[in-house]
């Protein structure tokens, strides 16, 4: 295998499952004697988790700040292209679709290969026009309707104007002819290898990984029930950013139907966020103040016992599959999640799995069953540490490079 290997994630600014993969596929390629550079067009230091990571990042310090977009994506592809031509890496793994984008034209008529991850697709994200460009007109509403997150945040139409409109469409084709033209595509779930297909005509690679393997065999550090103040309760957890797509608000509103016949349930809600005033003001409209707990920011060396601690994790996200359930579930702890999460080969028959429609209703059924069930048998999860998501990352481009 190659030594020299180019990982592009263009925004390195909030730590989260897309940067957590970039990091952890970094430390691998080192621990394997190969010389791995990030590369980012804007970074900021709390992103590396409590600095749990040291790796050697390369900062372009090109973050979009106002100026014409076509014009800095352009001043960021010469930049990298630049950069590209001074390393000459064996290999470049891009972290999404547009960081894919920028490698096409970074590495046109160049002996430069790339492969690339795409966590989710264009219709994960809400703000992102480029899934009604006419390109993907086909097959829009069947990619929309394949997923109830789909139908509750995206619409039918967009209304945008006409400047943007045309930006959308020729950045769609140029997204359509970088993922098509890359070695390899890595995803997470079979559901977003068919949208890549739909959307691409490209087939990918379904590899899944989430956690350290230190979680297999953790032992807490801490009573988080005590420090909270909670020792005599059953504690549902929620650990996110708290943005719309997440649906806490679901959760809390679901949590309120279960909390009638319970007094000893407290649910406690980690992260930040644009919605936190907004959940607040909820907790207080439905009288349950008293039994949620607003944690805030949970530090990266505190998520396992917080985690260790609870009673039921509840994960409402809009989500096809997620880090923090799956540490949730390597701990042995009853998860509650939405229908739109996959659930693999290796999760068929796991009892700590309470799958429940992203309704309030069916939550609050999925929450009670969960918190009345009690689960003796243990489960091995070591098929998703970042060490086997890594060998397979690894295996896929070894076949690349020889081939």
């Amino acid at each position: 295998m190659a030594n020299n290997i180019i990982l592009l994630n263009g925004d390195l600014t909030e730590a989260g499952g897309a940067e957590r993969l970039t990091f952890e596929e970094a430390r691998y390629l080192e621990k394997k004697g190969f010389n791995a550079t990030i590369l980012t067009f804007d970074f900021r230091k709390e992103v590396l988790f409590n600095q749990a990571y040291k790796l050697n990042i390369h900062v372009f310090d090109m973050k979009f700040n106002g100026m014409n977009f076509v014009v800095q994506s352009i001043y960021r592809i010469m930049a990298l292209r630049k950069q590209i031509r001074e390393m000459k890496p064996d290999l470049i793994i891009a972290s999404n679709s547009w960081d894919c984008t920028y490698l096409y034209f970074a590495t046109l008529f160049t002996p430069f290969q790339y492969a690339t991850h795409i966590h989710g697709s264009i219709f994960w994200f809400l703000d992102d026009p480029l899934k009604y460009a006419l390109i993907h007109r086909k097959v829009f509403h069947e990619i929309r309707e394949s997923v109830a997150g789909h139908k509750e945040f995206i619409p039918v139409r967009l209304r945008i104007n006409f400047t943007r409109r045309v930006i959308a469409e020729f950045a769609a084709i140029a997204m359509y002819k970088a993922v098509r033209k890359a070695e390899k595509v890595f995803v997470l779930s079979n559901q977003m290898r068919w949208e890549i297909s739909r959307l691409y005509g490209k087939d990918a690679v379904v590899l899944k990984g989430g956690f350290s393997r230190d979680v297999l065999n953790y032992r807490p550090k801490q009573d988080i029930k005590k420090k909270l103040g909670i020792e005599n309760k059953k504690m549902i957890l929620n650990v996110n950013r708290l943005d719309p797509r997440k649906r806490v608000d679901l959760l809390i509103k679901a949590f309120g139907k279960v909390s009638d016949s319970y007094d000893d349930v407290v649910l406690v809600i980690g992260g930040t966020g644009k919605d936190e005033k907004k959940l607040r003001e909820l907790s207080a409209e439905l009288k349950l103040t008293s039994k949620i707990r607003f944690a805030g920011y949970i530090k990266e060396q505190e998520l396992w016992d917080y985690y260790s601690s609870c009673d039921v994790m509840a994960h409402p996200n809009w989500a096809e599959f997620a880090i923090a359930p799956l540490e949730a579930l390597a701990l042995n702890k009853k998860v509650v999640w939405t229908t739109e999460m996959e659930i693999d080969e290796t999760l068929k028959g796991n009892k700590n799995i309470f799958p429940a429609d992203p309704t309030v209703d069916d939550f609050a059924i999925a929450i009670e069953k969960a918190l009345n069930t009690e689960i003796k048998a243990k489960y091995n999860l070591d098929i998703y540490t970042w060490d086997r998501y890594c060998e397979g990352i690894m295996k896929e481009l070894d076949l690349l490079v020889k081939g």
